[in-house]
């Protein structure tokens, strides 16, 4: 919806130009198609799911808890993304929905493995070997950090600054440009570059052979990937001169490292 600016396609809402189905237009289609995927397939998901939490789980805080919490956000979420709407795409709107959205999808992460492996023990370093290892911790602040990421991501489209370097790495030759756009731009890069160091190292920790379980190991290494994946996708996005796909893939990815990372921490 974003990246093709389909966000006005509706300018009403919940409906679509006073009705239930949407014109037949390009930008109209592809946020309606947006809307029925949150009110007919995630939002009944969601809601099926609290409801099953409290019939049969309700003396298990884990269950409960993290389930009602995914119902306010699902709430939250829905109203949000109306007043995006209704108040013509307003910046702080845009970057809040984004901002809940992967809120509730960590909170969904916990319901799964909590469904699978039961209630978290929480630790922030185990002793292995004899010796204290702190990787629990390294992976939560990793995990703070991704999220971070996608926040200055979302801030860098919200004012503008997607198409202010259209060069990768450097913007139009510079490192610390003096124009308020670019420096924003590359604020993003920057943030990227020393969190992305902190996450790889914590990656390569826990891939270690010999310390961590082998579902461990192996998601860490599936994160690492991911993460450099969406590294190559954000200079590939600007070397092609920002094509819709390569924009819409680069969130996706970056969804998939918050998600995998949140999943990772977790299993720890």
């Amino acid at each position: 919806v974003r990246v093709t600016d389909s966000g006005l396609g509706c300018p009403d809402w919940p409906l679509c130009y006073g009705g239930l189905l949407p014109p037949l237009e390009t930008k109209a289609i592809i946020e309606f198609s947006h809307r029925i995927t949150a009110s007919l397939l995630v939002g009944p998901l969601i809601l099926v799911t609290v409801g099953m939490a409290w019939i049969a789980y309700r003396q298990v805080p884990w269950v409960v808890v993290p389930a009602s919490v995914a119902l306010i956000l699902l709430v939250t979420q829905a109203l949000l993304g109306g007043a995006t709407v209704l108040n013509e795409l307003p910046g702080a709107v845009v970057s809040a929905h984004l901002a809940v959205g992967e809120v509730l999808l960590a909170c969904l992460i916990l319901l799964t493995v909590v469904a699978f492996r039961g209630p978290l023990v929480i630790v922030f370093s185990r002793i292995i070997g004899g010796r204290r290892d702190r990787f629990p911790l390294l992976i939560l602040a990793a995990a703070v950090g991704v999220y971070a990421l996608l926040m200055s991501g979302s801030y860098v489209t919200i004012t503008g600054a997607t198409f202010a370097c259209v060069e990768w790495p450097l913007c139009q030759g510079e490192l610390f440009p003096d124009q308020r756009l670019p420096a924003i731009h590359m604020g993003h890069r920057l943030l990227v570059a020393i969190v992305g160091l902190f996450v790889m190292f914590t990656l390569m920790r826990g891939s270690r052979k010999g310390r961590w379980p082998k579902s461990v190991r192996i998601l860490s290494m599936a994160v690492a990937t991911l993460f450099i994946a969406q590294v190559m996708i954000g200079a590939a996005t600007i070397w092609l001169t920002f094509p819709q796909e390569y924009r819409a893939l680069h969130l996706a990815v970056g969804t998939a490292v918050w998600g995998g990372i949140t999943l990772l921490t977790l299993l720890i």
